[in-house]
């Protein structure tokens, strides 16, 4: 968060950000969003945290309203995963789950991050006009040179109250966990694996899943691999828990760091609407596989 502050905080004072957004005007046109946004996209492929910070960086310098820095995060989150098919899907997913199994969950990461790209698009024509576009891309720097000294006093002022915010909802969030309340969602959860008419062999696995991801996956590959599920209840399990844990684990880790950086209106909204997209996307999936 720090860097991606700082970051910004340099390429406003250096007056590139207006240079580096015109890297991004065909996808600006398609949300109508400004053309600064493209230097947070670019980031997102790096570092989604220092993307994120980085546009309420824009935020609070008025270059971006609220709404625009709205649709920018999610276009942020709808980029992630063409950074993750180098670090993560290809090289750990597709071999811990089979061919079989990992393609298909491949896929359906890449579906929510279609339909997050989708909602942008859709809400950027309906919801900004392209005089707002125009306004905030011609944005001009600020006057005189570059100050070490502004930059520092700004990044300090910021960091300082996004780390108490982050700090203190993690801190709930950790109570929670202790006091049991999270476990116990957890396990009323449970039953809907017996509905489905699914092995209990697989309920260790996506437990895992839950904590660690890598570790789950593989544990429900090893169980593919041995012939003790077959990949249709594997695949099946897999969507049906992580629609079920995916706002524990919005809880836990995406809520309290969106809430620090955007504040709690903003970050709530961004929160619930990245986890009702992702969660629809993955239950038309697994409808289609029930089915």
């Amino acid at each position: 968060m720090a860097i991606g502050l700082a970051a910004s905080e340099i390429l406003w004072e250096m007056g590139l950000l207006r240079r580096l957004g015109t890297v991004g005007k065909p996808l600006s046109r398609f949300a109508r969003l400004p053309e600064t946004c493209a230097v947070a996209v670019i980031t997102s492929l790096i570092s989604p945290t220092a993307a994120n910070t980085m546009l309420q960086s824009l935020r609070e310098n008025k270059i971006l309203t609220d709404r625009q820095t709205y649709l920018a995060s999610l276009l942020n989150g709808a980029i992630v995963p063409v950074k993750e098919v180098f670090t993560y899907q290809l090289p750990v997913v597709l071999p811990a789950l089979g061919a079989q199994v990992g393609l298909v969950y491949i896929g359906t990461l890449w579906l929510g991050a279609l339909v997050l790209f989708l909602f942008v698009i859709v809400c950027g024509r309906l919801m900004l006009s392209r005089s707002d576009n125009g306004h905030a891309a011609v944005q001009p720097a600020p006057p005189g040179p570059m100050s070490l000294r502004r930059v520092l006093s700004r990044c300090v002022k910021r960091f300082g109250r996004i780390a108490t915010i982050f700090l203190s909802v993690t801190l709930c969030v950790f109570v929670l966990m202790d006091l049991g309340i999270l476990a116990r969602l957890e396990r009323l959860l449970s039953p809907a694996f017996a509905w489905l008419d699914l092995s209990p062999i697989v309920l260790p696995s996506i437990a895992t899943y839950v904590i660690s991801p890598l570790v789950g996956t593989s544990m429900l590959g090893t169980l593919v691999r041995n012939d003790l599920v077959d990949p249709r209840e594997a695949i099946v399990a897999l969507l049906f828990g992580s629609v079920f844990m995916l706002p524990l684990l919005y809880m836990r880790f995406y809520l309290p760091q969106w809430v620090a950086i955007f504040g709690l209106r903003l970050g709530v909204l961004r929160a619930l609407t990245s986890a009702t997209l992702i969660m629809a996307t993955r239950l038309v999936v697994l409808v289609f596989f029930l089915w």
